[in-house]
């Protein structure tokens, strides 16, 4: 159990940070090469300690990992890593991704749900997910068993399927209609942009969590289950376009916000013809972003080696967005990113741009768990639609 003195150095250690970075602001520079510096002000400290209060609080709600369950992480990913390699996944990381067929079989309901102060109808779309590891896969047979997040979930809001889609790839800890309407503005996407909406629900999130708190199990010690959630998420969100494209969609664009941005990242290595993609505060980079908020009330206790950390970035590359091309044309990418952001830090949108071979971003002066609420974020995402004609309300505008 971490000692009292240890809880308070957390706020103190990240405080000091940003005291740091401001000063470098004030002398203009930045500590991420190419990013902005941050001009000190207190609602940006606020905004970058906001940050790391999230991720102390949903360590605290993982809970801390134990021994057993660090030794059989280090052990999975090292047989995962003589099994890539000998299946040829890590020169050819696409090759690790089977083609997903559109479903078949759908069940579809008629809901109602609030957003902000009106209701909002919606359809609640279910399918069978049909992913499935690898065979001799380390975690393949934990990943079959989770009780439900072998049904993939979708909510849809629309008018004319034929019309324009724009398929909203959610973050960490949300899933549920509710939030996930909200958090993306489906009212202003909807109605003043005039797309058809759909939200699919990532694994291990929402009504596909086997807990009350959607999104915690992805926080226990085990990254091989972190592959798994990428590659299955992968996999149903190209289900999903493909349901779309089969019942008449004209277009389809992504848009994903942090963990949604990486699986909007990884589907624009992979899917064909989409219209745009935007990728919003986007983490795209699981070693690092792991290795940055690696659990700090335990980082004495259990802290990985150097060596852990390189075996980890061989091991995810077939699910790493930096490791594919982007089938999308760059004047169809858009990045936008908050350069106090504590969660997802500059570097990692940053390497998105030069991937993406320097496509528009966006920095806004705010950090994560805020960003999308950042007044500049929305002028910027109808922007990017409309370049990428994806605003049919907006076209004569």
């Amino acid at each position: 159990m971490p000692t009292l003195d240890r809880l308070l150095a957390i706020p103190l250690q990240q405080l000091e940070l940003v005291l740091e970075e401001s000063w470098h602001a004030l002398r203009g520079r930045s500590r991420y090469p190419g990013v902005p510096p941050l001009e000190p002000s207190a609602g940006l400290i606020a905004e970058a300690l906001l940050d790391r209060s999230f991720a102390l609080g949903t360590a605290w709600i993982a809970g801390s990992p134990d021994r057993a369950a660090m030794r059989r992480m280090r052990r999975d990913l090292a047989l995962a890593r003589e099994l890539y390699e000998s299946r040829g996944w890590l020169r050819d990381p696409a090759a690790y991704h089977r083609e997903p067929e559109p479903p078949t079989a759908t069940r579809i309901s008629e809901r109602v749900t609030l957003e902000g102060r009106r209701a909002r109808r919606y359809r609640h779309v279910r399918f069978a997910s049909a992913y499935e590891p690898h065979e001799g896969e380390p975690g393949r047979e934990r990943w079959l068993a989770h009780p439900r997040n072998g049904t993939h979930h979708a909510y849809l809001v629309e008018r004319d399927p034929r019309a324009p889609w724009l398929v909203c790839v959610h973050g960490f800890g949300m899933g549920g209609a509710l939030v996930n309407l909200s958090g993306f503005g489906a009212a202003h996407l909807h109605e003043r942009i005039g797309l058809n909406l759909a939200f699919p629900v990532l694994p291990l999130h929402g009504p596909r969590a086997a807990s009350r708190w959607s999104g915690v199990e992805v926080l226990r010690p085990d990254y091989l289950q972190m592959i798994h959630l990428f590659a299955n998420a992968t996999h149903d969100v190209r289900r999903l376009v493909r349901w779309l494209r089969a019942r008449g969609a004209s277009q389809v664009g992504l848009y994903g916000i942090s963990l949604g941005a990486y699986v909007s990242a990884l589907v624009a290595g992979l899917e064909d013809d989409l219209a745009c993609v935007v990728a919003g505060i986007p983490a795209v980079d699981f070693s690092g972003l792991a290795r940055d908020n690696e659990h700090w009330l335990t980082r004495g206790d259990h802290a990985h080696t150097p060596r852990d950390w390189e075996l980890l970035r061989e091991v995810v590359r077939p699910v790493s967005p930096l490791a594919l091309s982007p089938r999308v044309t760059r004047d169809r990418l858009f990045i936008y990113a908050g350069i106090a952001d504590r969660v997802v830090r500059p570097d990692q949108p940053s390497a998105l741009w030069r991937h993406w071979d320097e496509p528009e971003i966006h920095w806004f002066s705010g950090g994560h768990v805020l960003g999308t609420r950042n007044p500049s974020v929305a002028p910027f995402l109808e922007q990017a639609l409309q370049r990428a004609e994806m605003a049919p309300r907006l076209r004569d505008g």
